[in-house]
């Protein structure tokens, strides 16, 4: 008895389930006039206009903004070299290790040491 309670029970769950998916997948426009007032022309001046602004992405989402760079590729060059040379960029399977805040000074001073060099100066 109560085997046939359980089938039944899912024989109806299963009828109800596939009629809430039933539907028609069409869209019907009653005035075909008012879907536009661009002419294709138009359409394809805009988009032409919005691709060479850059405006017009491709895939499926919009680039993130890009971030101006604070720093010259001198002194990320240079606080890297120091930053290696303190042990702080891991090498193989090793971990990182947390930087102390004597390094981290080290490092800026790497930096800025590179950048108020004569030869850095006339690259800027």
């Amino acid at each position: 008895m109560q085997a046939k309670l359980v089938i039944a029970t899912t024989l109806i769950a299963l009828a109800g389930a596939g009629s809430a998916f039933a539907q028609e997948g069409t869209q019907e426009f009653t005035d075909t006039q008012a879907l536009s007032a661009t002419s294709r022309a138009e359409v394809k001046a805009e988009l032409l206009a919005a691709q060479r602004a850059g405006e017009v992405f491709y895939g499926e989402a919009s680039p993130g903004p890009v971030a101006a760079s604070t720093v010259t590729r001198t002194q990320v060059q240079a606080e890297a070299r120091e930053a290696q040379r303190l042990g702080l960029i891991p090498f193989g399977e090793e971990g990182a290790r947390v930087a102390t805040p004597a390094e981290l000074e080290s490092i800026r001073v790497a930096g800025q040491r590179a950048v108020d060099t004569p030869m850095a100066r006339n690259t800027r």
